[in-house]
């Protein structure tokens, strides 16, 4: 199993097709509750490299809180890439993962070829709105800490922002509780506590500083991060938003074809322009 230690931690990291070096390379990150089984790409087209994030799936959970900080993670990342050698690459984050992807482009931008964003944001502008928002996360933390863990996603499954997964299969309803469910609780809880979006720092300001192009991808039925993706996709040129018809928050499981469909599209379109 492919595991790489990075200053003291250890990622946990899944191609999931055969790699070929004659394509591109996408890095995929998971939401919160998530891990690298989340994403299934039935399509080869690019070099899908699904990376456990810091306490999560099998990648390290007991490491100092500051090791959770965005800002420690997007060194890691990037460090874990050039162990890999691969010096180019396009990221691809989802909810928790796209807020890892943009500090990354923002922060550590050296070989990123360009940006897929699923549900994500640059954090919250109002400096008391992000107080209130840390106060939250934090005790949430604590309740993860205290409770079952099966508590802490039977709450976290029924919040509106996942309403729309109640149409899926039962199969899929199951694999997605199970994947919250093989968690650890100390990993969620130090995510939500030094990465929550109450401990993010606001990126809003240095947005327009991300050079490579972005594509921001958002559910029809997932109004909040529609009006998120509208403001954000507004400030360069590069940037372009896309709605995906019939889905919530998660695009990728709720409909799975519609978005590889979309992310292949963009991402053929960028290497073609790479190679006239």
């Amino acid at each position: 199993m492919p595991f790489k230690t990075i200053r003291g931690a250890t990622y946990h990291y899944r191609w999931l097709h055969q790699p070929d070096p004659k394509k591109p390379t996408v890095v995929c990150l998971h939401g919160f509750t998530g891990s690298t089984q989340t994403f299934l790409f039935e399509n080869p087209t690019s070099n899908y490299l699904a990376i456990d994030l810091i306490g999560h799936g099998k990648t390290a959970v007991y490491l100092h809180p500051y090791r959770y900080q965005l800002s420690a993670l997007v060194e890691d990342l990037s460090l874990l890439l050039a162990e890999l050698e691969i010096p180019s690459f396009y990221v691809l984050g989802y909810s928790m993962g796209a807020r890892v992807a943009l500090a990354w482009a923002i922060e550590r931008p050296q070989g990123i070829k360009g940006l897929i964003l699923e549900g994500g944001t640059a954090g919250i502008a109002d400096e008391q709105q992000r107080h209130h928002r840390k106060i939250a996360d934090r005790k949430l933390a604590l309740r993860l800490l205290k409770e079952p863990l099966v508590e802490f996603v039977n709450y976290w499954e029924k919040l509106p922002l996942f309403a729309s997964q109640q149409a899926l299969s039962p199969e899929q309803k199951t694999k997605v509780r199970n994947e919250r469910l093989g968690q650890n609780k100390f990993g969620l809880a130090m995510s939500l506590y030094s990465m929550g979006t109450g401990a993010q720092k606001n990126y809003w300001p240095m947005v327009t500083t991300i050079e490579c192009p972005v594509l921001y991808l958002v559910g029809q039925k997932d109004t909040k991060f529609q009006e998120i993706g509208k403001q954000l996709t507004a400030t360069k040129e590069t940037f372009h938003y896309q709605m995906l018809a019939d889905c919530g928050h998660c695009c990728h499981i709720e409909q799975p074809c519609l978005f590889e469909a979309s992310v292949v599209a963009w991402i053929n379109e960028i290497e073609r322009g790479r190679t006239s």
